[in-house]
């Protein structure tokens, strides 16, 4: 039996990979709460394409960093289900992926709070991704490419800090010192962070941080066609473009967009 959850998504400009992010996580949640905070790409048109009670998209521009926790936190008091998940704009699972982690938090201790996963972060297309000994992130001994994604609804549960370093927070400690608290399910997502995420190059300036995250030229590794996520081979609406480019469609696109 699969855990209820709600979806967490903050967006804003990412009309290149939305469609296959929630589309990815649809069928295995149980309602998705999504803040767009000022797209003027396609974006929203790209979520209204999606016919589900299950997506409550709602807009919530923004001005300041400390505007988006302020919205994490009223995702947070808005969930009535046991488990929240994060999502963002560019992370799109594989299905055998994301059913191992919800299947870990089904099975899950009482006490158990946390979950977190490995990510691959593509550089310069879908096809490959950022080694994991170029991972720096460190929770419960373990380094590489980590995010906490899957998190219990608890009394006293907050989140602080400013954004892109606000944690979630339980009795003043974060969730990721709480080593016996969280667990670690070897799966990952794929991420798309450091590829552009609009269509449209004038919306990638407007976003905070966005353009810092561009990479195109590092080491990588190729990810195998039989591992990307399926969602990349099913039929889509009309105004979702294609994710299956290569390094050199993408270089131009990144150079476009800076």
């Amino acid at each position: 039996m699969k855990p209820l959850v709600t979806v967490h998504v903050l967006i804003k400009n990412e009309d290149r990979w939305i469609w296959y992010t929630l589309m990815s996580v649809l069928d295995y949640v149980d309602k998705i709460l999504i803040y767009d905070t000022g797209s003027t790409d396609r974006t929203i048109d790209i979520i209204k394409s999606i016919d589900s009670p299950q997506i409550i998209l709602e807009s919530h521009p923004i001005s300041t960093r400390q505007d988006l926790v302020k919205l994490r936190r009223d995702q947070l008091e808005r969930t009535t289900t046991p488990w929240f998940m994060l999502l963002d704009g560019d992370e799109i699972w594989p299905q055998a992926n994301l059913f191992k982690l919800l299947t870990a938090a089904s099975a899950a201790p009482q006490d158990t709070m946390a979950f977190f996963t490995r990510t691959r972060n593509c550089v310069g297309d879908v096809h490959h991704y950022l080694p994991e000994s170029k991972g720096h992130y460190q929770i419960k001994g373990i380094t590489g490419h980590l995010n906490i994604r899957l998190i219990r609804k608890v009394p006293n549960l907050k989140i602080t800090g400013q954004y892109p370093l606000e944690a979630y927070t339980l009795n003043g400690q974060s969730l990721q010192s709480i080593e016996d608290r969280i667990e670690f399910v070897d799966t990952w997502y794929l991420h798309t962070t450091h590829l552009p995420r609009s269509t449209q190059p004038q919306s990638e300036t407007n976003v905070i941080d966005r353009l810092q995250k561009r990479k195109f030229w590092r080491p990588s590794l190729k990810i195998p066609k039989s591992e990307l996520p399926e969602i990349f081979w099913q039929s889509r609406p009309a105004i979702v473009s294609s994710p299956i480019t290569n390094r050199w469609t993408e270089l131009i696109r990144s150079l476009w967009s800076s």
